[in-house]
């Protein structure tokens, strides 16, 4: 027995020593990566991209990755990676992947610093880092936009949530790199529809086009509803979604280029047949009141009533007793137009609230779907169908048949239903649109938001 101890304690050492260069090296490379991530960011990596490589290290113990002397290169795959950027509509130089490849090539170069030494673990280092923090900017582009919204307007907002990108990374580092980026890019079959039209040579030259509109679809959530309707304003098109397929869709007339409809989501809770249409202050200072003045019988001609608002309630107002060219006065003073045939909002409106007051209404102005260009509104959205589309917002309501919501639009008194269930509603703005069949059409730029875009 003490002979077996002996024999033991005589060989521990011999193991160790065995490995002892190999694990020299190691922490060799990895004291180098953690200088390196004491530097300043790499040209190109944003500071949120720049905080996730320290935190992919620290997880590693920093240990490196991709630059490795004892194994098969997995730069290689790194470097192949930052090419996919053009199935995004992404430029790879934009992610240095010329300065990556140079870096990639110098430890095996006949002027490579010797193995085992500092130098050399500072080159493996060095790239090691710059490979991570590429690959962590681009896939950041990639799941939630290079752009924000808000710089083509304001009201525009980013609806999408970053994936773990640090984790999935890890696990693709480990795993196989080939569908990293399609586990984190957006899920919608547009997105990937707009990445197959950017291989077809039939729209080589308009691939920047497509690109912006990717970039827009980084922008939306994940889940969109199983149930849901979306208006893509530049076709001037509505359709209404359910289970993966189109149950839907109709012309719509969207906001002019000088009052624009906004681009957002919400929840639509409300359907009111025969609404009144309360008018807008900016359109009684603009339009309403300035006509009112120079002929008397405006108001009546277009069943239009003043109304005085108090805590109390609202009083009737005499037209004859306004004094017109006191703005004060005006705007003390509600306007509204009673249900009928003339109501600009027709006969039927779908509401859901929000910050913009803009809903989808029905509209008495149909030519206006026989234009090709339909930005002819205020902002609000003039549906084709209203019947229709009111029956399939209204289907889990059996009670409300064709021929009862025929009989609502036109009795000419208002009434709200509430739908059983909500339905997100998603104003969009995309100049390039899949159809079922994944067919891409390119449309027109009608509030001028591609230029903005691809100018910032």
């Amino acid at each position: 027995m003490a002979t077996r101890a002996w024999l033991t304690a005589l060989f521990i050492p011999l193991i160790l020593c065995a490995g002892c260069v190999k694990a020299d090296d190691s922490e060799r490379v990895a004291e180098a990566i953690r200088q390196a991530l004491a530097g300043k960011a790499p040209p190109h990596v944003s500071a949120q991209a720049w905080k996730d490589t320290h935190e992919f290290y620290s997880r590693r113990q920093h240990a490196p990755v991709w630059m490795m002397d004892d194994q098969a290169m997995p730069a290689d795959a790194a470097i192949a990676m930052l090419g996919r950027a053009r199935e995004h509509g992404l430029d790879p130089s934009d992610y240095d992947e010329e300065e990556l490849i140079r870096l990639r090539a110098l430890p095996i170069s006949e002027d490579a610093p010797e193995k085992g030494t500092e130098e050399r673990a500072g080159e493996l280092a060095k790239a090691d880092v710059r490979l991570t923090a590429a690959l962590l900017t681009l896939g950041r582009d990639v799941a939630i936009g290079r752009t924000k919204p808000a710089r083509i307007d304001p009201r525009w907002k980013a609806r999408r949530q970053a994936p773990d990108l640090v984790g999935t990374l890890a696990t693709a580092a480990d795993s196989g790199l080939t569908t990293w980026l399609d586990t984190i890019r957006p899920p919608h079959a547009q997105y990937a529809a707009l990445q197959k039209a950017l291989s077809d040579p039939a729209m080589t030259r308009r691939t920047d086009q497509i690109a912006l509109n990717l970039e827009r679809w980084r922008w939306m959530p994940d889940d969109l509803g199983t149930r849901y309707i979306v208006v893509n304003i530049p076709s001037f098109h509505l359709e209404a979604q359910e289970n993966g397929a189109t149950a839907l869709q109709m012309k719509v007339v969207v906001g002019k280029p000088d009052h624009t409809t906004p681009v957002f989501s919400d929840l639509m809770t409300t359907t009111v047949f025969s609404p009144y249409w309360n008018v807008p202050e900016s359109i009684v200072e603009g339009e309403t009141a300035p006509a009112a003045a120079r002929d008397p019988g405006f108001l009546s001609r277009n069943n239009i009533e003043i109304l005085r608002l108090s805590k109390s309630g609202a009083t009737p107002v005499d037209p004859s007793t306004v004094d017109w060219d006191d703005p004060e006065e005006l705007k003390a003073l509600a306007f509204r137009q009673k249900p009928g045939a003339s109501n600009a909002l027709g006969h039927v409106k779908f509401l859901f609230p929000n910050q913009y007051d803009v809903y989808l209404h029905d509209t008495p102005a149909d030519a206006l779907f026989a234009r090709p260009g339909r930005a002819f509104s205020h902002g609000c959205i003039r549906v084709e169908q209203p019947e229709a589309l009111a029956h399939w917002v209204l289907k889990d309501l059996p009670e409300w048949t064709d021929e009862k919501i025929v009989e609502a639009m036109h009795a000419g008194e208002e009434e709200h239903v509430k739908l059983k269930q909500t339905i997100p509603v998603h104003i969009v703005y995309f100049t390039a649109w899949a159809d079922d069949a994944g067919s891409v059409r390119l449309v027109p730029d009608v509030y001028g938001y591609d230029a903005i875009q691809s100018s910032r």
